[in-house]
């Protein structure tokens, strides 16, 4: 039993001992969810305070409380790390924005902005259909013709499903 624990490979590796590079704009988004969580916090005990254990705002401190402290640990961690490759913060944050926003992120947000915009005007089917056909027009799942069917099969079965079988009148 010895000779097998000795013949293995040890646990750490060079791989392991590389120090971590925080990410450009890593440090702004960590202070921002150190601020989110502090506000959740306040809210929290804004329900009820701390009047007893079992009171409405335990869970949402107790949950929010375990947030700050996460955060806080994570912001002690990240002085450590070594900055990112940025000249000044202004390239940090294009970096950032970047890496995080890509194109077609923006695009699909404009592409759901515009459904939610068009449900109440034009309801719930006409909207969603168009909202499904060029969703996987432009993500590329699909030639337009499949995409017609498969939006036109989806739509059906969700109107089926909502209108027989939960008795929902949709939007």
């Amino acid at each position: 039993m010895a000779s097998r624990a000795s013949s293995e490979r040890p646990l750490t590796s060079n791989a392991m001992k590389e120090i971590r590079k925080l990410r450009a704009g890593e440090n702004l988004f960590a202070w921002l969810m150190m601020a989110l969580s502090l506000f959740v916090l306040i809210q929290a005990y804004l329900i009820s305070g701390f009047s007893s254990i079992s009171s409405a705002g335990m869970f949402p401190m107790v949950a929010a409380a375990i947030m700050v402290v996460a955060m806080a640990l994570i912001l002690v961690n990240n002085r450590k790390l070594a900055k990112p490759d940025a000249d000044g913060l202004k390239d940090e944050l294009r970096r950032a924005a970047k890496q995080v926003l890509p194109k077609i992120f923006l695009v699909y947000t404009g592409i759901i902005i515009g459904y939610m915009i068009l449900i109440q005007p034009l309801h719930f089917l006409p909207s969603s259909f168009a909202f499904l056909l060029v969703s996987m027009i432009y993500l590329k799942g699909s030639t337009v013709i499949k995409s017609l069917i498969i939006s036109t099969l989806t739509l059906a079965c969700i109107y089926i499903v909502f209108q027989y079988f939960f008795r929902v009148v949709l939007p």
